[in-house]
């Protein structure tokens, strides 16, 4: 099963890579800050990926790595024509990480 999480954490993880760097004109919001609630469920997700394709407990250390690789993507959008690097991003791909970290052990058991 660690397998086929891995590789849909592969085709996640490029496919995050990808749509936050590609140009793209400016879209249309679904509603008031949609896109962070995006960036919070893409991390979230990301991180229980992980969290599933390896049998190891979440260290403090992956939340850095993951964190700095949403780091990693606000400066290089800020270095694109069509994209800017975002604060309030940072923040939601935090909380999402902070989420899954907190409450996935509680559904563990």
């Amino acid at each position: 099963m660690s397998v086929l999480y891995k590789s849909v954490l592969l085709i996640y993880w490029s496919l995050i890579t990808l749509l936050a760097l590609i140009p793209l004109p400016q879209a249309q919001q679904l509603f008031l800050y949609s896109d962070k609630l995006f960036h919070f469920f893409s991390f979230l997700i990301l991180l229980f990926l992980l969290d599933k394709s390896f049998n190891k407990p979440i260290s403090i250390a992956t939340l850095g790595y993951l964190f700095s690789y949403g780091i990693f993507l606000e400066l290089a959008q800020g270095l694109t024509l069509t994209r800017s690097a975002e604060i309030l991003d940072l923040v939601a791909n935090a909380l999402g990480l902070l989420v899954y970290f907190v409450f996935a052990p509680k559904f563990k058991t």
